[in-house]
């Protein structure tokens, strides 16, 4: 399957999760944002998401929907991506759980803290876990300001048995959009 035919989700649109989501929807990705925020779903949906970068200010048309509307989804994701507070990733993965196929993947976008719990509720074969070092803050809807530009932003994705897989390869290309990115096969110590 091509990247460009990936329906991807990225749940928590916060400061990492909103960085990584403009530049897969920059990059021509099939990107659905979802928040928990009502007031910053709506700013992204009707002013985009500005992005304050050290060199540059990015506004980027989005497809934003409140939690609440993902019931209204009937088509399931590919891979989705969560950026949300370690202590939400439970409730999220139950909440994605029933968009995701067979082949589907979550992929914690929290330091690789949350595996254990994604693997638990989705499965240990739909799990990919992901430590990244980016820095980013969100003080008002809509508007995220990134200290730290792609290029120099760095994840590494792994999957818990630390095998390889075409959705690993598909899931470390996607971020590559979003920053520098590497496969291992020890998610745990990365």
């Amino acid at each position: 399957m091509k990247l460009d035919d990936l329906r991807i989700a990225v749940v928590g649109t916060g400061a990492v999760g909103g960085s990584v989501a403009a530049d897969l929807v920059r990059a021509g990705l099939d990107a659905t944002l979802i928040d928990q925020w009502p007031d910053h779903v709506t700013a992204m949906n009707a002013h985009g998401l500005t992005v304050h970068l050290p060199t540059e200010t990015q506004v980027t048309p989005v497809r934003a929907l409140h939690v609440c509307q993902v019931a209204e989804v009937r088509e399931p994701f590919d891979i989705v991506l969560t950026a949300v507070k370690s202590y939400d990733t439970r409730w999220v993965a139950e909440l994605m759980r029933p968009l995701l196929k067979p082949d589907s993947v979550f992929v914690g976008l929290q330091n690789g803290m949350t595996i254990d719990d994604c693997a638990e509720i989705v499965g240990p074969e739909r799990t990919i876990g992901c430590v990244l070092g980016i820095a980013a803050n969100m003080r008002e809807p809509g508007v995220i300001t990134r200290q730290v530009a792609p290029a120099d932003t760095w994840f590494s994705v792994g999957t818990l048995d630390g095998q390889p897989t075409e959705r690993l390869d598909q899931v470390a290309a996607v971020l590559a959009h979003a920053a520098v990115t590497e496969v291992t096969d020890d998610i745990r110590s990365a």
